[in-house]
């Protein structure tokens, strides 16, 4: 398949250079979930639970676009399913904000 404006090499339905971006992106946000995790393990608090968690989910991107590349999922879902993602992202990290700003406040105060 052959887009206008596309630059790259094909192997049969995987574009190569949309593979090697998509693998190096879930690397780095598999790197980046792992260090959420481990902020949480050292601090321990719910807004770091909170922020691991959306960096986790933050993993599910690279892996639904390489599925969407491969034809196991179609555009439509993919795109759907990116879309959800960025919500849960957008909703942990809020969350994340107002437990900080708020509830950790409230727990301190004598």
């Amino acid at each position: 398949m052959t887009e206008p404006g596309h630059v790259g090499v094909h192997l049969g339905p995987v574009h190569v250079d949309f593979a090697v971006v998509l693998a190096l992106s879930g690397l780095m946000t598999a790197a980046l979930c792992v260090f959420g995790v481990a902020a949480y393990r050292r601090r321990g608090s719910v807004s770091y639970l909170l922020v691991a968690l959306a960096l986790c989910v933050l993993v599910a991107r690279p892996i639904l676009g390489g599925l969407a590349m491969v034809g196991t999922m179609s555009p439509a879902t993919h795109h759907t399913l990116e879309h959800g993602a960025d919500a849960v992202i957008v909703v942990l990290v809020l969350g994340a904000a107002y437990y900080t700003r708020s509830v950790e406040q409230r727990l301190e105060e004598p």
